[in-house]
């Protein structure tokens, strides 16, 4: 499936390590999953504030939330896998949010069909593959956390070839209104991942590219993204990164991102240490700063503490 081909894991934790088989021996059913809990402080911009005043000094918002729960369910039996990912989100909410059979012809090529994750994007879609709490691209959507590029899931099709140099996927939806993913990844060289995406829908078009070098304990990456709407303003970005695993425990990620809104420009800067406590349970800091162009919107600094356990 798209996640085993062309996404990228964090050196913060692999997801299902911890899985576990369930039913009988050999039964080749895991289960596994994720609990992320945050606390994120950010100014509301005049907006009600915690004293549920507008225009106060208590203006900054605060909460410690359940971001997210989710629960993983894997079955392989020979060139035969399924993959049914569970997740109870904010506000109590249930959402599928994948559910993937794939079948592995044996000689690179695989074919995949359900509800299945994008190819777009350098940073993840689940908190447990992120290097830091936010997304580099989020001033459209202000203080709810969203993402202004990449798309995340959704019902298709996806036809994929893996080699030791390259791998290439086509992934078709199943929607009415839907369209066509194609992704190439080069990854000729040691410690070197390139990719170039493009996702070709009825109402937006977008284009990705990254690269990713991992030199000892320093991982540095870099995307320019760009998503061409049919209705609204056009979205163009780039970001820069790097995360230094300091020791077994501590790694540091520092991130720099700009985001083109129509005629707005904002820049963000991110600095996120992190820690692993043991093999299921790590957690980071994040401190983020905002720039606006003149006349933009206004985002102010986000402060956030998130810890992750993973079974």
């Amino acid at each position: 499936m798209k996640t085993k081909l062309l996404s990228l894991a964090s050196l913060l934790a692999v997801f299902n390590a911890n899985a576990i088989e369930i039913g009988p021996t050999g039964s080749a059913i895991e289960f596994g999953g994720f609990i992320d809990v945050y606390y994120q402080s950010q100014d509301t911009n005049g907006a009600l504030g915690d004293d549920g005043i507008a225009g106060t000094d208590d203006d900054r918002d605060d909460f410690l939330d359940v971001g997210q729960v989710e629960l993983n369910f894997d079955y392989t039996t020979g060139p035969v896998s399924a993959s049914v990912d569970l997740d109870f989100g904010l506000d109590s909410e249930f959402n599928l949010e994948e559910a993937v059979i794939t079948y592995d012809f044996g000689n690179g090529f695989s074919i995949s069909g359900g509800k299945m994750l994008s190819y777009t994007g350098f940073e993840a879609y689940d908190p447990i593959n992120m290097y830091q709490f936010s997304y580099a691209y989020d001033a459209a959507s202000g203080m709810s956390g969203g993402q202004d590029v990449y798309d995340a899931y959704d019902d298709g099709i996806s036809v994929d070839y893996t080699s030791d140099i390259f791998s290439i996927g086509l992934w078709t939806s199943a929607e009415e209104d839907g369209g066509f993913e194609y992704a190439f990844a080069y990854t000729g060289i040691e410690n070197l991942t390139a990719k170039a995406i493009m996702a070709d829908w009825d109402s937006y078009e977008i284009l990705t590219y990254w690269v990713s070098y991992q030199l000892g304990n320093l991982l540095v990456g870099a995307e320019i993204a760009e998503k061409d709407n049919l209705v609204g303003d056009d979205v163009d970005a780039f970001l820069i990164m790097g995360n230094y695993a300091i020791s077994d425990a501590v790694a540091l990620t520092l991130r720099y991102s700009e985001e083109e809104i129509g005629a707005e420009t904002y820049e963000k800067f991110t600095i996120s240490p992190s820690y692993v406590f043991n093999d299921a349970f790590s957690g980071l800091v994040e401190y983020s700063t905002y720039d606006e162009s003149a006349g933009a919107t206004e985002i102010n600094d986000l402060f956030a503490v998130e810890l992750i356990y993973t079974f």
